[in-house]
């Protein structure tokens, strides 16, 4: 009974053996499954991960962050149209929806909004011409309230674009508004607006300041509007380098004092390029005032202000003063207008005591006309140039030795000069050799006058302005580069004029040089390497040869060489798997750069990860074949022994 007992024993303990190791292989096939499919499920739901926006159609949007109102800020951010916590870090955020605009309300309205940050970006909005009997209203409306941004909005067909009524501290920034029988953009009683890269067309005012101060109008593009813009009671403004085309006036400035109106182009305009009425100690600088039909600049009722460094072509008038006096006016060029240059006219009263001096008439019917005669043409050093002045400098101090006389006035101390401007060409050099990256270019240019100074490659083909030393035009470059053949020549020509139309020029003539020439002998193309670096050989023809150099990724990484050798093997080492783009450069003297490359692939064997599939299932039938027959041997080995015993 005991032997019996332990037989039994044997053979559940060989069973269990058994039943573990299966259940083994199995469990673990099924964990290793298990692991892969949890990884890629994870991985797609990290892809889909991204900025989640929501966006809708509305009517309206209010917003009234006064005390115990129910439409404040923590109401708006429960809202399906805001997101964001108003600090500035997180402001709060209306974005990407479509206003239609049918009802008495504005399209977007802020007001009483103080102590939030918040951003109107990228809606857009509109009246809803699907709507009967609708009233037109403003887009975009914010009232005692700071700290905002208004940005890439497109509003039109409304009544207004954007008004800020009260309001500071505020950016509207890259909106194209257009389509308004009112302003594009409105400032009432507001300071410390921006107003920057907005484009606006065919509204009454295209950017209107009423009662407004301290507020920076820069970049913003006017077409076909009454104003292109308006300045009205406000004060300490920044304009500039603003573009206001085939308006009515360009700029308009009216009871206003102490702004600034710089770099702008008012060319084009059915009016005036700029209109200024009861405007005091305001300046007006270096703006482009062209093909106006009427007055370049028009003053009236205005005085103390400073009008200095303007170009002033084309137009009926230059500069008209009307009842206007103490205004300074230097340094302008005044060229080419259809009537008169500077006009001191007379009317309802006289236009007194203004200072003239430094300027440059030129080709325009008449220069000037004093009707007062009561205005001053030059200052206690110097007056103007006039281009029919009949005089000499005989003492060549660059003074005319007599008056000049026109129209009423008198030039005391006209400008004289007939000299041409000075250009002395340093690099490059006659016959220098050159390659297909443009080079670097000194000359030195002389004239107390100078306007302009410019280059060309090709015979005045293409004509490329410039202000400083620099580099020649690389596209240019490589156009006259790339059709010539080698060692032909390139012809060089600088010219520079000065502000009475006097041309200089100077000339220089380059020859070209090619680039070095690259083989790559070893590694050959889609050659197969492992954990070695591989072997490379090159020939670089070139007598002017500076650097050779090769890199794996694009030129960023660069590694010198001076023979053929080995590609850095830490470099080698870093390379995932898989095909390897290598590339080699060499430059000359002159600038010339060239590269070839191959293509070559590393790989290094690995043992392949676990799996469960056909080698599994075959791996454990083979081992529970091979334990199943131990098994029965063992069994059958005891039953003999059984018998025998019995």
């Amino acid at each position: 009974m005991l032997k019996n007992r332990k037989r039994k024993k044997t053979v559940f303990l060989l069973l269990t053996v058994l039943y573990i190791l299966m259940a083994s292989f199995f469990v673990s096939g099924i964990l290793i499954d298990q692991n892969h499919s949890f990884h890629k499920r994870n991985i797609e739901f990290e892809n889909k991960i991204g900025d989640i926006k929501f966006s809708g159609i509305y009517t309206n949007i209010t917003i009234d962050d006064s005390p115990g109102s129910p439409n404040n800020w923590d109401w708006a951010k429960t809202q399906p149209w805001c997101s964001g916590s108003g600090i500035i870090t997180d402001p709060y955020v209306i974005q990407g929806h479509t206003l239609k605009i049918y009802r008495l309300a504005d399209g977007i309205r802020i007001i009483n909004s103080n102590s939030s940050y918040f951003t109107i970006r990228n809606c857009n909005l509109t009246f809803d011409t699907s709507k009967l009997n609708g009233v037109l209203m403003t887009g975009i409306f914010l009232s005692n309230t700071t700290k905002g941004q208004i940005i890439n909005n497109t509003i039109y067909d409304l009544s207004k674009g954007i008004h800020l009524n009260f309001t500071q501290d505020v950016q509207i920034v890259n909106n194209t508004i257009y389509d308004h029988p009112q302003e594009g953009i409105l400032l009432e009683y507001s300071r410390y607006i921006d107003i920057i890269k907005n484009r606006i067309n065919n509204t009454s005012n295209g950017i209107s300041l009423l009662y407004s101060n301290n507020t920076l109008v820069h970049n913003n593009s006017m077409y076909s509007n009454l104003n292109g813009i308006q300045i009205s009671n406000s004060k300490y403004n920044e304009i500039y380098e603003n573009i206001a085309l085939n308006n009515d006036d360009g700029i308009f400035v009216e009871n206003s004092e102490n702004n600034t109106i710089k770099e702008n182009k008012l060319n084009n305009n059915f009016d005036n390029g700029l209109r200024m009425i009861f405007g005091h100690n305001n300046t007006i600088l270096e703006n482009e005032i062209i093909s106006n039909t009427q007055h370049g600049i028009d003053v009236s009722n205005s005085n103390d202000n400073l009008i200095f460094g303007n170009k002033i072509q084309n137009n009926d008038n230059g500069i008209n003063l009307y009842v206007s006096d103490y205004n300074i006016i230097f340094e302008n060029s005044i060229d080419t207008n259809n009537n008169i240059g500077i006009f001191a006219a007379v009317g309802g009263g006289d236009s007194d005591y203004n200072l003239v001096y430094w300027n440059f008439f030129t080709g325009n019917v008449i220069h000037a006309i004093d009707a007062t005669s009561t205005n001053y043409w030059n200052n206690t050093y110097i007056g103007n140039y006039w281009d029919n002045y009949i005089g000499v400098d005989a003492d060549h101090n660059g003074i005319g030795d007599t008056n000049h006389s026109f129209n009423g006035g008198i030039d005391y101390l006209p400008i004289w000069d007939l000299d041409l401007p000075s250009i002395n060409v340093i690099s490059p050099s006659d016959n220098d050799l050159v390659g297909r990256t443009a080079p670097s270019f000194i000359v030195e240019v002389t004239d107390v006058y100078l306007e302009d100074m410019w280059y060309t490659l090709d015979v005045g083909v293409n004509n490329v302005l410039f202000t400083t030393n620099d580099t020649f035009d690389q596209t240019l470059w490589e156009t006259i580069w790339d059709n010539i053949a080698e060692m032909n020549m390139i012809y060089i020509i600088f010219y520079a004029n000065d502000t009475f139309g006097h041309l200089g020029s100077n000339n220089v003539s380059v020859i070209k040089s090619v680039a070095p020439i690259i083989t790559i002998i070893s590694p050959l193309e889609d050659t197969i390497f492992g954990a070695v670096a591989p072997n490379f050989t090159v020939e670089v023809v070139e007598s002017n040869l500076e650097l050779m150099w090769y890199s794996v990724d694009g030129g960023l990484t660069n590694f010198l060489f001076i023979t053929n050798g080995s590609i850095s093997q830490s470099l080698w080492d870093s390379l995932p798997e898989g095909g390897a783009l290598i590339r080699f450069y060499a430059n000359d003297s002159l600038g010339n750069l060239v590269f070839e490359q191959v293509h070559i692939f590393k790989e290094i064997p690995v043992s392949p990860p676990p799996t469960i599939g056909i080698d599994f299932i075959s791996t454990s039938l083979i081992l529970l074949i091979a334990i199943t027959g131990s098994i029965i041997s063992i069994l059958s080995g005891i039953l003999k022994r059984k018998r025998k015993n019995l």
